[in-house]
C-alpha cells in the first residue's frame, strides 16, 4: 500500500515508514482544494488511543492522531489532515489524483478489502510480529 504522512517526526524508531521530515513537506500556500480534501473520512484500519503533540509546535494534543486510515490503495494517519490544514503539508501528487478522482470522496471497500488492508497496514508499520512457537 502507498504511505502519506508518516514523518519520522511522529514514528516510532526504528520503523522504515517514517523516514521523510515533515519540514521537508511544508508549503506557504494551502492546496487550492484543501477544504475538500477530507482526510478523517477514510476507513479506519488501526485505533491508536491517546493524544499526539503537535510536533511543529503550536502546543497542541491530537486525540487518536497516530490512528490508521486508507482508501484502499493509500495509508495515513489521522493527524494528517491538521498538519494539512494548520501548516499547508504538501501530499503526494498521486494521492492528491486519486483524492480527486474520487470527486474527493473514500470509496466504498468490502469487508474483505478492509481486512487485508488492515494486515497489511499492520506489516507495514511493525505492529505484528510473526508468533514462535517453541517446541518441547
Amino acid at each position: 500500500m502507498k504511505r502519506a504522512g508518516f514523518f519520522r517526526e511522529l514514528g516510532p524508531d526504528p520503523v522504515e515508514v517514517y523516514t521523510e521530515s515533515i519540514r521537508t513537506h511544508l508549503a506557504h500556500e494551502p492546496l487550492p482544494d484543501a477544504d475538500l480534501v477530507i482526510l478523517r473520512d477514510g476507513h479506519g484500519l488501526i485505533d491508536v488511543m491517546g493524544a499526539e503533540l503537535d510536533i511543529l509546535g503550536r502546543g497542541r494534543h491530537l486525540v487518536g492522531g497516530a490512528a490508521v486510515l486508507t482508501d484502499g490503495e493509500w495509508l495515513w494517519r489521522d493527524d494528517l489532515r491538521f498538519y494539512v490544514a494548520t501548516y499547508h503539508v504538501r501530499l503526494p501528487e498521486s494521492f492528491l489524483a486519486a483524492i480527486r478522482m474520487n470527486s474527493h470522496h473514500v470509496p466504498e471497500l468490502r469487508i474483505k478489502d478492509l481486512q487485508t488492508a488492515g494486515k497489511e497496514a499492520m506489516r507495514i508499520l511493525g505492529y505484528h510480529r510473526p508468533l514462535t512457537r517453541s517446541v518441547h
